[in-house]
């Protein structure tokens, strides 16, 4: 296909190719595709060097800055890589190299455009980069290397992790007032090099109308760290920032048993809540010393199961049942109904899910499970795969700004505000 384009006098570009239909419309609709990368080469050419200066010298942070001359580098793009030709500058006493073309285009990680990033990084969020590498290729007509892919992720999650505390997000549009949010947390395996299998937190903060549907959900993650303060950190500034929208909400934790998530929830909450079919698990584990016969067995926790949800205080109920049948059993009770007696004792207060329920409160902590699944597990943990520590973090910060709903739109907006 022959392809032309002509600067107008008003700056503007006009991009011209002629297109003879012949062949299949697979083969006419993939010639396009393929004209199409090439003019997407040529006005993302024109565009980087639009951002370029004419050779004068400038200020930047009240120094002055005079160009050393023009020199050439490839630029990756969305269609292609490009060469350019742009000018270099520098302090008169040397120092450290500024170029005002990738600093106004916001070129990331040096030599990739932010689109090319974007893209790039959205799918590396959902693939493996082997995977990404052949999606570019037979979608959109570009060739483009495990490492550059690699690259990107790691240079966009570098940005993610400088801004995590800085940039605040917007909600997407809610529908219905917000009665009540669930601040809940869990955690996952990760397979470290050289550490093995080390324990990545997620953390969801989910809003509730006044009937318990769920109206969003801010998801967050954390790589393995020594202790989890870097995790609670951030969960912090999002719960305060939640808190400050919606200040008459009830706040409500959730989570399984694990003690030191109580520790963290017991501080940004009002309400605990101990995830319903954790409690149930119990049940059934106890339900072996309850009742022999496996017949009234299952009838027993059927009973119990269905109480515990609906009964007013059942749990007090339930946990008088087993002191009862801790007394049949004399001075040698099975382990089993000694171990559920403290977890019923330890759990009580988080346990009364009749009220939860009428209250619109959430009762079971499904949503950061799959979160764990979903931010971590599905992407981290598949068939041969291993991590480095930092490369972990990066996944991460990009999977949840892509799991949350609004906020990737609202990153790359961020980002390209930024200005030197």
């Amino acid at each position: 296909m022959e392809k032309s384009y002509k600067i107008e006098s008003d700056g503007s570009i006009s991009i011209t190719f002629n297109f003879k239909p012949e062949g299949s419309m697979l083969e006419q609709e993939e010639q396009i595709a393929a004209a199409l990368s090439e003019a997407g080469r040529l006005a993302s050419e024109l565009s980087l060097k639009s951002f370029d200066t004419g050779g004068e010298s400038i200020i930047v942070n009240n120094e002055k800055l005079s160009s050393r001359g023009e020199g050439k580098k490839n630029y990756e793009t969305a269609w292609g890589r490009v060469s350019i030709s742009r000018h270099v500058y520098q302090r008169s006493r040397g120092g450290k190299i500024y170029v005002p073309l990738e600093v106004g285009a916001r070129v990331v990680g040096g030599n990739c455009t932010p689109y090319l990033s974007k893209m790039v990084s959205w799918k590396y969020a959902q693939l493996a980069a082997s995977r990404v590498c052949e999606d570019m290729a037979m979608h959109h007509h570009r060739s483009i290397s495990r490492k550059l892919v690699q690259k990107i992720g790691s240079e966009v999650g570098l940005i993610a992790w400088d801004k995590e505390m800085e940039w605040s997000y917007d909600l997407p549009e809610l529908k219905e007032v917000v009665k009540c949010v669930a601040i809940s947390r869990d955690g996952t395996t990760t397979p470290i090099i050289g550490q093995g299998y080390r324990e990545t937190m997620c953390g969801t903060i989910s809003l509730y109308n006044k009937t318990g549907d769920r109206l969003h959900t801010i998801y967050k993650a954390c790589a393995p760290e020594k202790g989890k303060e870097g995790f609670d950190r951030v969960m912090n500034k999002e719960v305060e920032e939640i808190k400050a929208l919606f200040p008459s909400a009830k706040y409500v934790g959730l989570a399984d048993g694990a003690a030191n998530n109580w520790t963290y929830l017991n501080g940004c909450t009002t309400e605990q809540v101990l995830d319903f079919y954790h409690a149930t698990e119990h049940l059934s584990e106890v339900s072996v010393a309850m009742e022999p016969n496996e017949e009234r067995r299952k009838k027993w926790l059927d009973e119990a199961c269905h109480d515990l949800k609906h009964r007013p205080k059942a749990a007090v109920f339930l946990f008088r049942e087993l002191q009862a049948k801790q007394k049949e059993y004399g001075e040698h009770p099975p382990q089993v109904l000694l171990d559920n007696l403290t977890y019923l004792s330890n759990n009580l207060k988080r346990m009364d899910y009749c009220r939860f329920l009428k209250n619109g409160f959430p009762i079971g902590s499904g949503v950061t499970e799959a979160a764990c699944k979903v931010l971590a597990k599905q992407r981290l943990s598949g068939s041969g795969m291993r991590w480095h520590l930092h490369k972990v973090q990066d996944m991460l910060l990009i999977r949840e700004l892509v799991c949350t709903r609004g906020r990737w739109e609202q990153f790359w907006a961020f980002y390209d505000q930024i200005r030197a």
